[in-house]
């Protein structure tokens, strides 16, 4: 559907929205990233005026019907995808039953979902990749796996098969100027999604413990503060891990280096440990004060006692909604959609640092999906995707499941639980489906309510979130692969330990100093001369 079908209304609100993301981004970036996000905003006026409920659109229809006709002559074949989470009870039933719908549009006998925790996953994955399993697809992410495995040729190249086999979410994705962003020498090897977000970081804790015991939480603003409180709370509160950030892992190198971010306006780039100030110069994160602020609070913290001293060993990655832990750093959609506790009465609370201060939105790569280069049926696995960005019945079934077992529809349209669910024993609302959303078709379900939805747009529209100048870079880095590869490790190896407060011999600075010496041998002079030629072409 083109942007030329569309009425007088639509073209004036789609000029308007861009032309207020124009004039916030204006000095901030290049021509080159206006284009793209006010690409992005366009595409996404026109996907959602495109759904239309239990159908596809006229142009999917015609797209897709090459793609799709022929399934029955193609063999029946199991999918295989991996992903981060847990896996839903309910999860094989609908997926069978998805199956059998949509047996004629496919041929797929299965689809079979593994699930690794998030601090497994990237092991998990890398290990897969190298020994060659034949899996379809996986999730990836800017801040979980792309970046490690992209330009090691772990993702097929997708250009040539979206053509052929999913020719409308392949226009899409061109349509909205992302294709750039997820490309390795101008070949597609992952799929975004096309959500605005941003990964800014909220203080989330026990609200019901803090009100207990007496501990103020009125003023939350700054890393003192949050020291203060952390101070009071463990001191107070008995019985209780006060602080869960201990080791970094998930989707930032460091929890209280990500706060950090926001008073040292400076980019979460999540690229090889390298930072800039919102333009596109590179900087070693190591080399910033910011850093070694991260390093010296966490020792304190550790040596304090707010993190437990077995957080390297802990394998429960619900800590605090199981009760374990006072405090944690997570997302603004935490905050507004819940935290299901699995403790009686437990209440949460909430705090965003430095709430003036910079922050980007998130890439479309925050969340995506990725072909695995050995899949077995890449092309049934586009087809799937295809279906999925083109039939609003086929979307609801693989995303909400079976109406009346897992899912009712609300009056208002939503996707509440069905009677006796909930966020605590849902049998398939709230799985881990970020890769999968389409824009278009995606609706108030299980905790992201409307009220939840509303929230989260109101608070992306503050003027302190904007698009980094260097958003979706990923540049080919085949002639610094080496030098990358022992950064990495080095980070792995030392800077994590930083990170997580456990400093030999005591001496921050005499610490910081010494990994900054140990990073500039693997190359670094080298890594940022070629990276900032990169960068500087990028942002053109």
């Amino acid at each position: 559907m083109s942007l030329d079908s569309k009425t007088n209304h639509f073209d004036d609100r789609v000029g308007n929205i861009i032309e207020k993301e124009k004039m916030v981004m204006k000095k901030r970036v290049g021509k080159k990233m206006i284009t793209i996000i006010a690409a992005m905003v366009m595409a996404a006026m026109v996907l959602t005026s495109c759904g239309s409920s239990g159908s596809t659109t006229s142009e999917a229809t015609t797209s897709t019907g090459t793609a799709t006709s022929s399934a029955t002559n193609l063999k029946p074949v199991t999918l295989t995808f991996w992903s981060c989470g847990d896996k839903r009870s309910a999860q094989d039933q609908v997926l069978a039953a998805f199956c059998k719908e949509y047996k004629s549009e496919l041929n797929i006998d299965k689809i079979k979902f593994n699930y690794v925790s998030f601090g497994d996953y990237e092991d998990k994955m890398t290990s897969l990749v190298a020994g060659g399993d034949d899996f379809e697809g996986c999730f990836v992410a800017d801040w979980m796996l792309y970046n490690k495995m992209a330009n090691k040729g772990a993702f097929l190249n997708l250009n040539d098969l979206l053509a052929q086999y999913a020719p409308t979410l392949y226009k899409t994705y061109k349509d909205a100027g992302v294709a750039n962003i997820c490309s390795i020498d101008g070949q597609m090897v992952t799929l975004p999604w096309l959500q605005k977000k941003s990964s800014k970081p909220i203080l989330l804790f026990r609200k019901d413990l803090a009100d207990k015991y007496g501990v103020d939480y009125s003023n939350l603003q700054t890393i003192e503060d949050i020291d203060a409180f952390l101070e009071e709370a463990h001191a107070k509160i008995p019985n209780i891990t006060t602080f869960e950030s201990g080791f970094p892992r998930g989707n930032t190198y460091s929890d209280v280096l990500a706060i950090l971010n926001s008073k040292y306006n400076m980019d979460t780039m999540n690229y090889h440990m390298l930072t800039n100030n919102f333009d596109t110069k590179l900087i070693p994160i190591e080399q910033t004060e910011m850093f070694k602020k991260a390093v010296t609070w966490m020792q304190k913290w550790y040596n304090d006692g707010f993190v437990s001293k077995s957080e390297l060993s802990e394998t429960d990655t619900q800590e605090f909604a199981n009760g374990k832990t006072f405090c944690r750093v997570g997302l603004y959609e935490n905050a507004v959609q819940g935290i299901t506790f699995n403790v009686s009465g437990a209440e949460l609370g909430w705090a965003e640092p430095y709430p003036d201060g910079k922050f980007r939105y998130d890439s479309p790569l925050n969340n995506a999906f990725a072909i695995n280069k050995n899949a077995a049926n890449p092309e049934r696995a586009l087809m799937l995707l295809e279906l999925l960005d083109t039939n609003e019945k086929a979307y609801d079934m693989f995303m909400y499941g079976i109406e009346g077992k897992t899912y009712v529809t609300e009056a208002d349209g939503s996707i509440g639980y069905p009677e006796g669910q909930d966020s605590s024993n849902s049998t398939y609302l709230d799985w881990f489906k970020w890769p999968f959303i389409r824009t278009q078709f995606e609706k108030p379900s299980g905790s992201n309510t409307q009220k939840a939805i509303d929230m989260n747009n109101t608070w992306l529209a503050k003027d302190n979130f904007i698009v980094a100048p260097l958003i979706g870079f990923g540049p080919d880095t085949s002639p610094i692969k080496t030098e990358l590869a022992q950064r990495d490790q080095l980070y792995d190896e030392q800077g994590k330990l930083l990170l997580a407060g456990i400093i030999e011999g005591g001496n921050v600075d005499v610490a910081v100093q010494n990994y900054i010496k140990a990073q500039k041998a693997t190359g670094l002079d080298d890594i940022l001369s070629y990276l900032q030629t990169q960068a500087d072409s990028y942002a053109k």
